[in-house]
């Protein structure tokens, strides 16, 4: 039968999602205490692939066992096991077939800069020092309100198939002395949220005008001159969605 688990985590351990040969990930210690408390080899796979240093409050990820599972009790055991920086919130039975990263219909993530140097925020929030205009950054963040090839926007090694993606929200807010990025689209590439966040400060900076900036998403240059990525510890995924119909009801389970 296949589940899936929503975790949450905290970055700053581990070098991304993904199990990698000679890094700690993410993937790796769940898939590790997962399949010790069912005693049987677990392979888990997630909605996203998050980078080395991203945070996650909902990551979703599914797994498939044979016997019956005692879902409560396997997230208190989960919980108590996992280490401090990692935590299990749900464990949902699912239709067979039900794919925790292609199912996905869209995911959030949120990109948080400070304006003044704080010891509290320094593994969650990028220090920039001086705060762009609000108004300016979310007339960039508008532009990416669209469906389009992002390649510009993703990391040169990215191996997808297709870089097409819809992004249905791009904005900022100023939360106190901080302003956050939130974003939703149907997929993202590796990197490409940093890469964005990168090139609307350039905007709010005056590095770079609204109209180039314009050119980059529709034109999809071939070169990246100047393409930078932002600090990855000020990104977190924050919500995963999925249609109703994938999820068992309990008297189905």
């Amino acid at each position: 039968m296949r589940y899936f688990i929503y975790l949450s985590y905290f970055g700053k351990a581990y070098s991304g999602w993904q199990i990698q040969q000679n890094a700690l990930s993410v993937q790796q210690v769940v898939q590790e205490v997962l399949s010790s408390l069912l005693s049987t080899e677990v392979f888990i796979l997630g909605s996203s692939r998050t980078d080395k240093g991203v945070h996650a409050k909902q990551q979703v990820a599914h797994f498939d066992v044979m016997q019956p599972i005692d879902l409560a009790n396997l997230k208190y055991r989960l919980n108590r096991v996992l280490p401090a920086d990692m935590g299990i919130t749900a464990i949902c039975p699912v239709v067979d077939g039900a794919h925790a990263r292609f199912d996905a219909s869209y995911r959030i993530y949120e990109y948080t800069i400070i304006s003044h140097k704080d010891p509290f925020d320094r593994h969650t929030a990028f220090w920039l020092g001086h705060l762009p205009p609000l108004e300016l950054l979310n007339q960039a963040a508008a532009l990416f309100r669209i469906q389009a090839d992002f390649e510009f926007f993703s990391k040169s090694s990215n191996q997808a198939k297709t870089f097409v993606c819809t992004i249905q929200e791009s904005y900022w807010l100023q939360l106190g002395d901080k302003i956050v990025f939130r974003i939703q689209a149907d997929r993202f590439l590796r990197g490409m949220v940093r890469a964005i966040v990168s090139a609307i400060l350039k905007v709010g900076s005056g590095k770079m005008c609204l109209d180039t900036l314009k050119k980059l998403i529709v034109k999809k240059p071939t070169e990246r001159p100047g393409l930078t990525l932002v600090p990855p510890h000020g990104l977190t995924l924050v919500a995963v969605g999925y249609p109703e119909a994938l999820f068992l009801k309990k008297n189905e389970s």
